[in-house]
């Protein structure tokens, strides 16, 4: 490449959690900077939340801009305000310019608004990112996902205008899975990376570790994920498997926090499961080899990675049989009718109570080590390298 790379990053996830779309950013930066010079843009505050993935003497550029006060979704107008000056500021030092390219690593107000007006003022190549778009209403309810309508009736129309303006000056879009190219026009052939994730290869244990743990969860605690849900599930499981214990990684909004648990409480299975909150790194891959089974029982979603990260580990995982998965993970997973809890729970209990089961749907040695040749991060990051050089040059890929 000969323009340089800058990863617009102000809405990163907080210190101690971790969103999709903030590990592709940070797991982007750090396999691209060997091939050309990338800058990355945050908060001072979220320097915690870099440091904990990649370390504190990155291979590539950072700059943390001042903090804005407040919570900037509470605050939007104003938090834009605060920082599009900075960024110009920084722009303009970085002398960045048509040969560069701006990925912006959410659609969220933060990381939109703010490179609008920048791009048309130092003409950058604009890569925003839409990496879930958000259901309509009747989807929501027709398909009984139990997201408060009116609430996301107002994400649907967030996302829809600033998805407006990034289509007006993108260059190109970096989404999560090949099935959202739907949601474009015929303009943007060949300009739709889907990046997919990916998972620490090098991180798994490299040696046995004893099963002490019998089923997994992580996620960020949401109702998307379908952990809520899950608690009724797990009921159910400890009717056939009364000894099995469920573990928890992953933390969220603290009143969601306290109504997971108490609803847990509520149905007389809290002392069978194990909150960790938020695990990362080498620590998150010794609890998945440590456990028999990764539950992903997500209700809307177009990837997610921790399933790949649990297959990696050797794991079998039992899924919803969403359609934007099936092309996604086609080994070792069981993929269940979609809100049917009793088929969910009989398949958990199938895989902890019967090895020889468990052993058949787990993927093999030879499916682990393709899984994690397909979903290690430095080839995620070869493959977006090469879709850049083919921007750069002017053609589709």
């Amino acid at each position: 490449m000969k323009g340089r790379l800058v990863i617009f990053a102000l809405g990163l996830s907080e210190p101690g959690t971790m969103g999709g779309n903030s590990k592709i950013a940070l797991e982007m930066a750090r396999g691209l900077a060997d091939a050309t010079e990338v800058h990355f843009v945050l908060p001072r505050y979220k320097l915690p939340t870099l440091e904990n993935t990649v370390g504190t003497t990155p291979a590539f550029s950072v700059h943390a801009l001042e903090n804005y006060p407040k919570a900037d979704k509470f605050h939007p107008f104003a938090s834009v305000r605060h920082y599009l000056p900075r960024v110009r500021a920084l722009f303009r030092e970085l002398s960045i310019g048509p040969d560069d390219f701006v990925f912006g690593m959410s659609d969220f107000h933060i990381d939109v608004l703010p490179l609008y007006p920048l791009q048309r003022e130092f003409g950058f190549r604009w890569l925003p990112s839409v990496f879930l778009f958000v259901p309509g209403v009747v989807e929501n309810l027709g398909m009984g996902y139990g997201f408060p309508a009116f609430k996301y009736v107002v994400y649907w129309c967030y996302q829809r205008i600033l998805f407006a303006m990034m289509k007006r000056r993108a260059t190109g879009f970096v989404i999560t899975n090949d099935m959202d190219k739907r949601q474009f026009s015929r303009r943007f052939d060949g300009r739709l990376f889907a990046y997919y994730g990916g998972v620490n290869v090098e991180q798994i244990p490299r040696t046995p570790i004893p099963k002490t743990r019998d089923v997994v969860f992580c996620s960020r605690l949401h109702p998307q994920k379908g952990i809520s849900a899950f608690l009724d599930i797990w009921r159910l499981v400890l009717k056939t498997c009364p000894e099995a214990r469920f573990t928890v990684i992953g933390n969220g909004d603290p009143a969601y926090e306290a109504e997971l648990k108490a609803k847990a409480a509520r149905l007389g299975i809290a002392d069978s499961i194990d909150w960790l909150g938020y695990v990362n790194n080498e620590e998150k891959y010794v609890v998945y080899a440590s456990a028999r089974v990764h539950v992903h029982p997500t209700v809307f979603d177009n990837n997610g990675m921790v399933a790949a990260e649990a297959l990696c580990s050797g794991l079998p995982v039992v899924m919803y049989d969403l359609p934007a998965l099936r092309h996604v993970y086609t080994t070792g997973c069981v993929k269940v009718p979609f809100g049917d809890q009793k088929t969910f729970a009989a398949e958990v209990c199938a895989l902890l109570s019967d090895e020889a089961h468990r052993m058949a749907v787990a993927p093999t040695p030879e499916q682990i080590e393709a899984l994690r040749e397909q979903w290690c991060w430095p080839n995620r990051a070869r493959r977006f390298a090469r879709w850049l050089e083919n921007l750069e040059a002017g053609h589709a890929s």
